[in-house]
């Protein structure tokens, strides 16, 4: 009977020490600071940027567009596609709204130089005018900006003879200023 309740405070007194170490252990894991999942620290607080001061010049585009167009005619063709368009005035990292015209081109693919623009089998070309303009502008997460469909039953097209374009979009500002061409050619998948 000693025997079993020596075994016994010595198991309780085994028991309460594991206790007493564990609840030592936890009071010392504290974070004193954040880290993000690849062991850094999380950015600093976004700051404030100045937007482009209305009458600078733009000198870029940035042009966002989905994946494929998609049908909403019906017939088996994809006629629409959906676009943004962002205007900036380099430096300035934020895009800006302007007074001009946006114009997109479809080219039947590899026949536009990629550097100068020129030449190419034009297949489709919207022209937005700075009234239908004021009608597409946007405000996202990206900034000021312009959304529009690319629609080629707009234009009275059912069907294009391929089954990928070139699409090219430019600015042309209102002020005469030279033309703004966007700095890639992007292609566009047709058909299912």
């Amino acid at each position: 009977m000693s025997d079993e309740s020596g075994r016994a405070r010595v198991v309780r007194r085994l028991a309460t020490g594991g206790w007493l170490v564990f609840a030592l252990s936890a009071v010392g894991c504290v974070t004193d600071s954040i880290e993000t999942s690849n062991g850094q620290m999380p950015p600093s607080e976004p700051r404030r940027v100045r937007p482009a001061p209305t009458g600078s010049p733009i000198n870029a585009i940035s042009l966002l567009k989905a994946q494929r167009p998609s049908d909403t005619t019906g017939n088996g063709f994809e006629n629409r596609l959906d676009v943004a368009v962002y205007l900036f005035s380099r430096p300035y990292p934020v895009p800006r709204h302007a007074d001009g015209t946006l114009v997109f081109s479809y080219y039947r693919i590899e026949t536009v130089d990629p550097v100068s623009r020129t030449g190419g089998d034009l297949l489709a070309r919207w022209t937005f005018d700075p009234s239908e303009l004021q009608l597409f502008a946007i405000k996202d997460l990206i900034g000021p900006g312009y959304a529009m469909a690319l629609d080629l039953s707009s234009l009275g097209v059912a069907d294009l003879p391929v089954k990928a374009v070139d699409l090219t979009v430019e600015f042309v500002p209102g002020d005469g200023s030279p033309t703004v061409q966007a700095t890639s050619i992007q292609r566009v998948p047709l058909g299912i």
